[in-house]
């Protein structure tokens, strides 16, 4: 069982969730003008289609591998990988929003949350830019990371922030959107690198 089952595809269906939920669902849920909500979701499929699409049809929901496997056009083997995959993304999505969202009793706030906000952010938007150039899938993940409130997705923004409040003497919380940024970066390659190429 599963010796057949290319990895990448679920890993693909994984990440896809997690993004998802992290970015989408939680931003509808969370929302209070349900038409944001909704675009933000629709938004970040969109994204997901463009990016995971190519690798693993970026099902994202059981329904739709159910759907799928019912068509023949997966194995049974790869329907339950994909719906695993999806699960745990889910879950670590809504666990990471929890985490980090004030709103929901969030585990860490500060620092430490913006550090890991922008790199989930940013790690989301460098995997976009290296798996499409379509300009409205780029310009989708930057509504979706900027409207979450995940706006940390610039270093070079982040760093110029932090030389003008410097000024003023408060620049400690740019600090941690530069790290957090640049950490993201490198998981947005790493993530393109070796888990969809």
């Amino acid at each position: 069982m599963f010796e057949e089952t290319n990895m990448k595809t679920v890993s693909a269906e994984m990440l896809g969730t997690f993004f998802l939920v992290f970015f989408g669902i939680t931003a509808f849920a969370s929302s209070d003008d349900a038409f944001a909500g909704a675009l933000t979701l629709g938004l970040t499929l969109m994204v997901l289609m463009h990016v995971f699409g190519p690798l693993s049809g970026c099902h994202l929901n059981p329904a739709v591998t159910i759907g799928n496997m019912m068509s023949k056009k997966i194995s049974q083997d790869d329907a339950i990988g994909y719906m695993g995959g999806q699960v745990v993304g889910a879950t670590l999505g809504f666990v990471l929003f929890k985490f980090l969202n004030p709103g929901t009793d969030a585990l860490v706030d500060g620092d430490m949350a913006i550090l890991v906000a922008a790199a989930v952010g940013t790690m989301f938007f460098v995997m976009t830019l290296l798996s499409t150039q379509d300009p409205f899938a780029v310009g989708a993940a930057l509504f979706v990371v900027s409207s979450a409130a995940f706006a940390d997705v610039n270093a070079g923004v982040d760093i110029g922030i932090m030389l003008a409040n410097a000024i003023d003497g408060n620049a400690d919380w740019a600090f941690f959107g530069v790290i957090g940024s640049v950490a993201g970066a490198f998981l947005g390659w790493a993530v393109k690198d070796n888990a969809l190429d």
